[in-house]
């Protein structure tokens, strides 16, 4: 495509998540700041380049208003638009772009705000069905601070740095629980993270590079997409039911891709709250053997489960990288998780993690490791009755106050309940109306990684009062009616 003198190459994905205004921006920027569209180039018409992409017109005014609000186009009624004056590599605008204008832009998913809403703690007024964070009740905080005054004792030893691999008690007590669930772990296996959100982005950073292909859930958990989509991975998708992944749609994959790794969320997922049967576990893990491509297993929530459920590490442990957090157990302000992963990456992690934090406070560390030696077996026995009771709730609410075109997935554990709003209604308009009379949830598609969700989305069960869960599910119904 010619513009004046020079050539415009545009290439969109239409299969990213990526908005395809953004990508059209990106792309223009890219060249501008190269030089390949020189000062005073006259871009092509708004309508006449949506016609040539075959893209809404808006698109192109939406990309073509951001790339004037950096200063690098200028637009004037009766001239279109042009590339404006460059000095010194800055846009030519005053008052002067600083020079970080000019750094490529992440690209972080479409839904950039979200990971912000599902870290924010104040929601106003609203019965927010937003967070997924521990109820208040049962509150660890007691038996905690006396952990933590215990641990506290010898003031040398808890203000070191401490080994990057994590404080050796602690991890030999994460190994001595995996064993537990039937995983042939041993502390040198464990690799103690600051929150095991830093897990998902080593694995990200130190397993591919930007532009290798991936396997993920779809719908799957919103922050390690944006890991991913700031890594530059692309997301192969694989559909979720009441069984878990689809592992026969992982197998057709593999036949014909060689993706860097397989992320999943086989114990009470999020955010469908499913866990994946055994037989697609003892399959997925022979097909990870089969193909030589690892399974990142993400398993924050597994020992809320009732039974508990096996992990796939037990399956292979070769071919298995373990993630947990204690944020979902105890509190997301420890900051605490930790992964265990095979010899044969384990030092490729770490070297990552050092690059990172170098080591994870060696005061949480050693405080936590007392609680799970003392009353963390107690907390979680009360952590499930108080789920079991909130979805009990949940459910009865459900019944009485939504339309029958509404659903939700049933049988699942944990905090989340998946629902599905009727066919001519989108989830983000019923969040609208919903937030109108004061309460609120998280629409589906910010938990995939391409197209999908519409009508779908998640209610967080545990971060609202135990009362006003009837309440909140009451006016999420009025908002369908």
């Amino acid at each position: 495509m010619r513009t004046g003198s020079s050539e415009l190459a545009v290439e969109l994905d239409r299969g990213s998540i990526v908005p395809i205004y953004r990508q059209l921006y990106e792309r223009l920027r890219e060249q501008i700041l190269a030089g390949a569209l020189p000062e005073g180039t006259r871009l092509p018409p708004e309508r006449t380049l949506a016609e040539r992409l075959r893209v809404n017109r808006s698109t192109v005014v939406h990309a073509y208003r951001d790339l004037a609000a950096d200063g690098l186009i200028s637009q004037r009624v009766g001239s279109g638009s042009r590339v404006a004056s460059l000095d010194g590599g800055r846009p030519d605008r005053s008052p002067a772009v600083p020079w970080w204008v000019t750094l490529p832009p992440w690209r972080v998913g479409q839904f950039p705000a979200v990971l912000g809403e599902l870290a924010a703690s104040e929601h106003g007024d609203l019965i927010a069905f937003v967070q997924g964070v521990p109820p208040a009740e049962p509150s660890p905080l007691g038996d905690l601070s006396r952990s933590f005054g215990r641990a506290g004792g010898d003031e040398k030893f808890v203000l070191t740095y401490g080994d990057s691999e994590g404080y050796a008690p602690l991890r030999e007590t994460i190994a001595a629980r995996m064993r537990t669930r039937g995983c042939d772990v041993d502390a040198r296996d464990v690799l103690v993270l600051t929150g095991s959100t830093q897990g998902i982005t080593l694995v990200a950073q130190s397993l591919a590079e930007p532009g290798d292909e991936i396997v993920v859930e779809a719908p799957t958990y919103p922050g390690a997409l944006q890991i991913f989509q700031i890594a530059g991975l692309r997301a192969i998708t694989v559909p979720v039911d009441d069984g878990g992944m689809r592992v026969d749609h992982v197998e057709a994959i593999l036949r014909t891709r060689r993706p860097r790794f397989i992320y999943t969320m086989p114990s009470i997922h999020n955010p469908t709250g499913v866990t994946m049967n055994a037989d697609r576990r003892d399959r997925l893990v022979t097909l990870a053997k089969r193909f030589g491509v690892p399974v990142v297993e993400d398993d924050p929530y597994g020992e809320l489960a009732a039974p508990r459920s096996t992990p796939l590490l037990a399956r292979g442990a070769e071919y298995v990288i373990y993630l947990s957090s204690f944020s979902k157990t105890i509190a997301p302000s420890l900051r605490l998780g930790w992964l265990v992963a095979p010899r044969t990456i384990y030092e490729r992690l770490l070297l990552r993690k050092q690059s990172i934090d170098m080591a994870t406070s060696m005061y949480i560390q050693a405080g936590v490791r007392d609680y799970l030696e003392t009353r963390y077996d107690d907390h979680l026995a009360a952590l499930r009755a108080e789920l079991t009771q909130r979805r009990a709730l949940a459910y009865a609410a459900i019944e009485r106050y939504w339309p029958p075109a509404m659903r939700v997935t049933r049988g699942g554990d944990g905090y989340y309940l998946w629902a599905t709003a009727a066919r001519e209604t989108r989830a983000r308009a019923l969040l609208a109306g919903a937030e109108r009379r004061g309460a609120s949830f998280l629409f589906g598609e910010a938990f995939f990684a391409q197209s999908g969700g519409d009508h779908n989305f998640r209610l967080a069960l545990t971060p609202v009062p135990r009362g006003a869960i009837e309440e909140g599910i009451r006016r999420i119904g009025e908002a369908a009616t």
